[in-house]
Formats: C-alpha cells, structure tokens, sequence
C-alpha cells in the first residue's frame, strides 16, 4: 500500500477540502476475503490521518478569546488529546484556554467539533447505538472483528453514560413534521405498562427496614439486588383501516426509592401525547390497557374511550373453560370447543362479554367444581364484571378499531427486557434510564434519535 502525505486546504467560500492519494496492490493469489480486509485497513489508516488534519486544522489560533464577557489566553503549549473516531484513535494537540484567575480550562476545538469526550459524534453514536442492543463486551468484539476499531469494555460504558446523560436531559418531543399527515391518522392508540429488571440499590443503613422481600446481596458489591418495575408507554397510529402507521415509545427505570410515584413517566407521558394531539386533532384517542386498575386513572384523564386488552380476556375465558363443561368422556374436546366458540362470539357479537359473564356465573352456582376450577371460575366472573364497559369488541371490530394492548406489551420487550433481563444482568438505577431512554429514541417512528443527534450535534465547523 502507498499513499499521500494527508492535505486539507480551505476554499475562498470557507469548504474544507481533505485530498490523499491511496495505492493498494493486490498480489496474484489474493483471496477476496484478504484483499477486502487489505482494502479496509487502508481505508480506515486513510481515514485516521484525514480525521487528524480535520481537527488540527480546527483548532482555534492560540490568539486571546472572549467567551461569555470573559477574555482568555491560551497557554504557552498545546495540550495532547487522544480522539477515537470511526476509522481509528488520533492524538492531536490543541490549544487550552484560561481566564487570568485561573479555574477550568476552555478547549476551542473541543467545543467547535463536538466532541464527546474523547469521541467524534460519529463514533459517540456508533457506540450509543450499539450499547443500547447489546452488551459492551459484544461491541468491542464487533468493533474489532468487522471494523477494525479496538475499544476498551469502560469507553463504551463511559460514552453510553454521557450520551445517556445528554438524552435524559433532553429528550426530545416526536417531531410532528416526520409522522404522518393528519388525514391518514383516524385512531391514536395509548397503552402504558410496567416490566421487571433486576436494580443493584445501595446498602441499608442502620436506620433502615430489613431488606424487602425479593432482594438479596450483591456479592459483587456492597449493593443489593432487587427486581422493580419499570414503565413503559406507548402511543400508536392507525389509519382508517385499522392499520399501524407508526409508534412513539416512552420508558423510565424504576424510581430511586421503591416507593416513590411515577412523575417523571406520566410527564413525558403528557408531553408527547399533548404533541400527538396537536398533530391530529380529529383522530380518536383511545386508552388500552390488560386491566391494572393503577394504570386506568391516567388512560381514563387522557383518552376519550378505555379498551380492555382482548386477548387478556380470551386468557381468562381459557383459565374458566374447563369448570364450563361438565365433567366425562369427551371433557378435554368439549372444553376446546366451548372456549373457541366463547372467544369467536365475544370478539364479533354484540353484548357477548356480559351473557358469558352471565354463563359463568350461573354455572358457578349450579356446578359442584373442584377447589381449582372453582377458583379459576371465580377470577374470571370478577375479571369480566368489572371490566365489561371496556368490552364492546364486536362494534370495535367492524370499525377497524384496536382492540388489543399487543403494541405495548410488546414495548415491554423492546424496550426494557430484551436488552437489560438476559442471564446474569443487573443495573444501576442510573445506568438502566440511559438505556430505556436510548432505546424509546431510537425505536420511535417519530424519528426521535436522529431528532436528538439534530438538535444536539448540528454546530458548523466554519
């Protein structure tokens, strides 16, 4: 491989101009995987120098600076940094800044090419990106494998945790203008529910309760272990056909202490709701949820119509469609029967989920049931009774309306358990929240991480 000394030299309109010249020479014999690998290296090494004459080239003139009022100096020498890029670590040097009393140093370069640390943004959203998927041990394996780039286990750690910061700090709206036009949008779906992880807490003192029931030490710490619950939103578009459009995600981590509410998930909650109304001032919002009586009182505030999750139903008509048959020959077939049947009429007919509430409980009081099937009999007559103003399916169905919570359940997973329940993890509190957040940006139809890298990452370089 033979290459050129790396150039940038600047335009009379300001356009910076990088130029090096790359020779890459493939023997005779070369497998393609080793000339592509060949390629690669050159094209990475090409790249790490461009990168350091970019930055180099960037950095103020050492001249004296008026920041906020105050005028600083720079100091009689540039100060090293190690910057890790996409195609590679670069050292440069540039110039520190300080007031005349002293006190923190200023860093033009820093500032002007947004640095993230020590990280280009490219690479801080590279990084970002893939810890929000998978763990860091398996970002540097694929850093290293497929790009190139080695990386320690604590800078993917360290750089989720500033990116994580910044993104809790801001947070984005959905941005109205990337979602769907409000002609196309008839229905807004609003599903709220909580998932588990498991939380490593600081140590009791002495003033505190016993552990809680469910926590145990963390050996590799002085910590506890607890598993807590942490929210999930949801808020789906559909057209008039009963198709989704499109889903914004909300999440947060357990609070700080197990007791406290959920402020901080009902306000983003709010906020983005509040947006999505705005947008489409037409549509019909409707509150979904598997039937947590905690969760109702918000669906009900901030929804014009509550729906029970249908297939939570169906769950307790199975639990109840073994007392509904009498017992003999046939038992195993005729319960298969009575449930396919009961599901099929409370999802297409008219007041079904009151005559099988009805049915259920005239069989409970006519029926001599096991223990068991008593009980399960009995949760699904309470089930049904309480929620029945929520069950009107049928007239749902032929409207193209959602009559399910799939959407926010499967947000659970998404968000939260997918990434952060697998063998073996467990979380800090803050940790957690950089993740959840990360992963509501970028799982957004609204378009949210790239609306946070705008807003956050978008300082001209002239």
């Amino acid at each position: 491989m033979k290459k050129s000394v790396p150039e940038l030299t600047r335009k009379a309109d300001g356009t910076l101009v990088l130029r090096q010249v790359i020779e890459i020479e493939v023997p005779p014999g070369t497998s393609l995987l080793d000339a592509e690998t060949g390629m690669q290296t050159a094209l990475v090494d090409a790249g790490a120098g461009l990168m350091k004459e970019l930055l180099h080239g960037s950095d103020a003139d050492g001249k004296p600076l008026v920041i906020e009022g105050e005028r600083l100096t720079a100091k009689a020498q540039k100060e090293p940094l190690m910057v890790e890029s996409t195609f590679g670590a670069v050292t440069v040097t540039r110039w520190a800044y300080q007031g005349s009393r002293g006190g923190k140093c200023y860093y033009p370069l820093d500032g002007k090419m947004e640095l993230l640390g020590s990280a280009t943004p490219k690479f801080a959203r590279a990084v970002g990106f893939k810890y929000a998927h998978m763990p860091a041990a398996k970002i540097c394996q694929d850093l290293e494998e497929n790009h190139g780039r080695t990386i320690s286990v604590h800078f993917v750690q360290a750089m989720t945790d500033l990116l994580g910061a910044m993104a809790l700090a801001v947070q984005p709206a959905p941005d109205t203008g990337r979602m769907p036009a409000p002609k196309e949008v008839a229905t807004v779906a609003v599903g709220v529910d909580g998932a588990c992880l498991q939380i490593t807490v600081e140590p009791e003192t002495p003033e505190e309760p016993a552990g809680r029931q469910g926590s145990r030490p963390d050996r590799r710490r002085e910590r506890r272990l607890e598993w807590r619950t942490g929210m999930v939103g949801t808020i789906a578009l559909y057209n008039k056909a009963g198709e989704r459009l499109g889903t914004i995600y909300n999440g947060c981590a357990p609070p700080e202490h197990s007791g406290d509410g959920k402020e901080d998930f009902w306000f983003l909650m709010e906020r983005d709701l509040a947006a999505v109304k705005a947008r489409y001032p037409k549509a019909r919002y409707e509150g979904i949820s598997d039937g947590a009586r905690d969760l109702v009182p918000w669906l009900q505030e901030n929804t014009g119509e509550l729906v029970l999750d249908f297939y939570h139903a169906t769950g307790y008509l199975g639990n109840a469609a073994a007392a509904m048959v009498a017992s003999g020959a046939g038992h195993r077939k005729r319960t298969e029967s009575w449930l396919t049947q009961a599901c099929h009429d409370l999802k297409h007919e008219d007041g079904a989920a009151a005559r099988l509430c009805a049915e259920m409980q005239s069989r409970q009081a006519g029926a001599t049931l096991s223990d068991a099937s008593a009980e399960l009999l009995q949760k699904a007559i309470t089930y049904f009774s309480h929620n029945l103003e929520r069950m009107n399916y049928a007239a749902r169905v032929r409207a193209h309306l959602p009559i399910g919570s799939g959407v926010t359940e499967a947000a659970c997973g998404l968000i939260i358990k997918d990434r952060m329940c697998g063998r073996g993890m467990r979380w800090s509190l803050r940790m957690a929240q950089h993740i959840i957040t990360l992963r509501s940006l970028i799982s957004s139809t609204a378009q949210c991480w790239q609306t946070f890298w705008k807003s956050n990452f978008a300082t001209s370089m002239t």
